[in-house]
């Protein structure tokens, strides 16, 4: 993940990989017998520490107070707002046109997509249950747009940089969130 990030996958090759761990070439083929290999792993393990943040949103020591506290707060964790996620989205964006040439990566992540779009328009749906949203919004439309946002604002902050600062990108996500979130009686309304 770290030599990707620096270099770029085009540039990285094996013998970085087996450099920056310590370890002979020979071994980093055993376990991955190309670039490809080796980038969906990474990008496998980049999913499943995003999953993991999601859980720790849900689950974590201190329980979200509402669907929107859970929004907030889960979708920061998807925006490239520490060390790590940075590496992590900085492979990400390595990892999307290398999937337009690999069915598999392609698949994985399609797969990872429609995972994350089901759970917050789960979220959405009970976000209207609780009132917390109009009746009227469609939650799968407006999930779609909140990963499209998320990933805008990825992208920027990463690439664009300028004006889309940690600070600028919270900032845009409360935006279009108090927007989702705008139902007469809601936390964020009262």
């Amino acid at each position: 993940m770290e030599v990707v990030g620096e270099k770029g996958l085009a540039r990285t090759t094996l013998a970085d990989v087996a450099d920056r761990a310590g370890v002979s070439v020979g071994l980093v083929q055993r376990y991955f017998r190309s670039k490809a290999q080796l980038l969906r792993f990474g990008v496998e393990h980049m999913y499943h520490r995003a999953e993991q943040r999601l859980e720790e949103v849900s689950d974590g020591p201190e329980p979200p107070a509402s669907v929107r506290d859970w929004f907030d707060r889960a979708c920061e964790t998807l925006l490239p707002l520490d060390d790590e996620r940075v590496r992590e989205l900085t492979v990400w964006l390595e990892f999307l046109p290398a999937a337009l040439a690999d069915p598999e990566m392609l698949r994985m992540h399609r797969d990872t997509t429609r995972t994350l779009v089901d759970a917050l328009a789960g979220a959405l749906e009970l976000a209207a249950r609780e009132g917390e949203i109009p009746p009227d919004r469609d939650p799968r439309a407006e999930a779609l747009a909140l990963v499209a946002c998320v990933d805008g604002l990825t992208l920027h902050h990463l690439v664009t940089a300028g004006p889309f600062t940690a600070e600028a990108v919270r900032t845009a996500l409360t935006a279009h969130l108090d927007r989702l979130f705008s139902a007469p009686g809601s936390p964020r309304t009262r």
